[in-house]
């Protein structure tokens, strides 16, 4: 017959288990950005946000119609001018993903680019 000190650690490893695993649930953060595009540019070029997190791009164009695309994402949204577009998803993968117009906006259209990183 086990002794009851066997059981009571027993209870301890699963409550310790179930702790560190609901630590996790609460480590993610909502994350929101406005992102304005305009000219072959994005404002602010580089946003920061931790693996887990909810991102929210409210982006706008304000000077012709743009795009925002990360291709990692599977994200490709127009911005038609001078509307606010929600873009939301959760940054799932670490590393550094391009932010890039999808949309030819004019000459300097493939140097329209921004930075997503994920930590």
């Amino acid at each position: 017959m086990l002794d009851k000190r066997f059981y009571r650690l027993i209870y301890l490893f699963v409550a310790v288990a179930l702790l560190a695993g609901a630590g996790d649930l609460y480590a993610q953060e909502t994350k929101t950005f406005q992102i304005t595009a305009k000219k072959y540019d994005y404002i602010p070029d580089t946003i920061k946000v931790n693996q887990g997190d909810k991102v929210v791009l409210q982006a706008t164009a304000t000077d012709r119609e743009h795009s925002i695309g990360i291709k990692s994402y599977n994200i490709d949204r127009e911005l038609p001018k001078d509307e606010m577009v929600t873009i939301e998803f959760v940054a799932d993968k670490k590393g550094e993903f391009t932010i890039s117009c999808t949309k030819l906006c004019g000459w300097g259209h493939f140097g329209m680019k921004a930075k997503l990183i994920v930590s």
